[in-house]
C-alpha cells in the first residue's frame, strides 16, 4: 500500500466530514421531545443531539426527585454492585510495571444507603482511597434497582416507534461523583441519556474519526482489592501473542482493542488552537488526527438528555449537584439497526485506517 496515498485518502475524508457537516463541533439542541418522524431524521443524520423538557412527565424528575434522601427511602438496605477503583477510571488503559492494560473495576455489593452515604461523604476528599460508582450497565432499572422503575417511563415513546422497538434493550441508572469517570469507548446501541441530578461532561467522536482515537489492542486486567488498595492482576494470554508494549493480536483471549488517548489532553490546548479549520491542519501536528476527527465537548444538565448515536466514541466526566452531591443519570439503550451500509462502512474505515498507520 502506498503509505502517502492512503494518508491523504484518509484526511480527505475526515475533511469532505468536516465540511458537510459545519460547524463540525456544533451539536444541536431541541427545546422539546421530537416527533417520531422528526428523531427518524436525526438518527438518520447519525449526529448527537440535546433535548430540551424530554423529562418532564417523569416522577423521577419531578415529583419523585431522585435526591439521596428518595432513593435512600426507596432502596433502603438492598443490595447492589459497585464498582471500586483506585482512581475513578474504571474500563481504561492503565500503565502498570511498564506494560499497558486494559483494566476493569473491582465490584463488590454493597446496601444501598451505605454506598450512598460512603459516595456523599468522599465528594470532598480531593484524593480518597477507593472511588465507588453504580454503573453495572445490565439493565439495572429492570433488576436490581427495581424498586425506582416505577419513577421512570418504561420506553420513550417517539424513540420507540422511530426504532420500531417497543422496549429499550437495557434501561440503567448511574450514580456518583466528580471522581468517576471513563474512558473513550464505543457502544453498539442507539443511547437516550437523561441526567436527573448533576452535570454530565461528554467528550464525543464520530465513528470516522477511528483515526483520531488511536485504537491499541492491549491486554486486558482487572483491579483487586489488597489490603492496601488495588492490585492490577492480567487476564490469561499467550504470551507468545504480547510484544513488549503489551499489544497483542485482536482476538486473542485476554486481549482488547481500545482508544489509548485521553480526549483531557486534548481539550487542554488553547480553544484558539483546537478550531483551526480542519483544511489548516498541518501534517507536522502531533494532534493532527486528532483535529481532524473535531471532537466536541458538551455538558448535558440536570433535566437535558443526549442522543448518542451507535458506534460514537465517547468520553464522560461528571460534577455533583451542589446541594444533593450527587449525580445521577438514566440511559436507555436501543439496539442498533445493522441492516444497511453504515456499519459495513464504519468498520471499512476502521480496518483501512489500521492498514495506513501501520504500512
Amino acid at each position: 500500500m502506498d503509505k502517502g496515498k492512503a494518508s491523504k485518502a484518509l484526511r480527505a475524508l475526515l475533511e469532505s466530514y468536516a465540511s458537510l457537516n459545519h460547524p463540525p463541533t456544533y451539536i444541536e439542541y431541541l427545546d422539546d421531545p421530537p416527533t417520531p418522524l422528526e428523531f427518524h431524521q436525526i438518527v438518520s443524520r447519525n449526529r448527537p443531539v440535546i433535548i430540551r423538557n424530554a423529562m418532564n412527565d417523569w416522577p423521577a424528575y419531578t415529583t419523585n426527585k431522585w435526591t439521596p434522601g428518595y432513593l435512600s427511602s426507596k432502596m433502603g438496605e438492598m443490595e447492589v454492585m459497585v464498582a471500586e477503583t483506585p482512581k475513578g477510571n474504571a474500563d481504561s488503559i492503565v500503565l502498570h510495571e511498564g506494560t499497558k492494560y486494559f483494566v476493569q473495576p473491582h465490584t463488590a455489593s454493597h446496601p444501598f444507603s451505605t454506598f450512598l452515604t460512603t459516595l456523599k461523604s468522599s465528594t470532598s476528599n480531593p484524593s480518597p482511597s477507593t472511588v465507588l460508582y453504580a454503573q453495572s450497565q445490565d439493565s439495572n432499572l429492570t433488576s436490581e434497582y427495581l424498586p425506582l422503575s416505577e419513577d421512570i417511563p418504561e420506553t420513550i415513546p417517539w424513540a420507540s416507534i422511530s426504532f420500531s422497538q417497543p422496549f429499550p434493550d437495557a434501561t440503567n441508572i448511574w450514580i456518583g461523583n466528580h471522581h468517576s469517570v471513563s474512558s473513550l469507548h464505543k457502544d453498539p446501541y442507539q443511547n437516550l441519556y437523561g441526567v436527573i441530578l448533576g452535570t454530565k461532561v461528554f467528550y464525543l467522536v464520530s465513528p470516522l474519526g477511528v483515526v483520531g482515537v488511536k485504537e491499541r489492542k492491549v491486554r486486558s486486567a482487572t483491579y483487586v482489592k489488597t489490603g492496601e488498595g488495588f492490585d492490577i492482576v492480567p487476564d490469561p494470554v499467550s504470551s507468545s501473542s504480547i510484544n513488549k508494549e503489551g499489544e497483542g493480536e485482536e482476538g486473542e483471549e485476554g486481549m482488547i482493542t481500545w482508544p489509548s488517548i485521553s480526549l483531557d489532553e486534548y481539550f487542554s490546548l488553547p480553544e484558539s488552537e483546537r478550531s483551526i479549520p480542519v483544511e489548516d491542519v498541518p501534517d507536522t501536528d502531533p494532534w493532527k488526527w486528532t483535529k481532524l476527527s473535531t471532537p466536541i465537548k458538551v455538558e448535558v444538565k440536570a433535566g437535558e438528555m443526549l442522543y448518542l448515536p451507535a458506534l460514537w466514541y465517547h468520553q464522560v466526566a461528571q460534577t455533583v449537584d451542589e446541594v444533593e452531591e450527587v449525580c445521577v443519570a438514566v440511559n436507555y439503550w436501543y439496539d442498533m439497526d445493522f441492516s444497511g451500509p453504515f456499519v459495513s462502512m464504519v468498520n471499512y474505515v476502521r480496518d483501512m485506517t489500521e492498514l495506513t498507520m501501520s504500512s
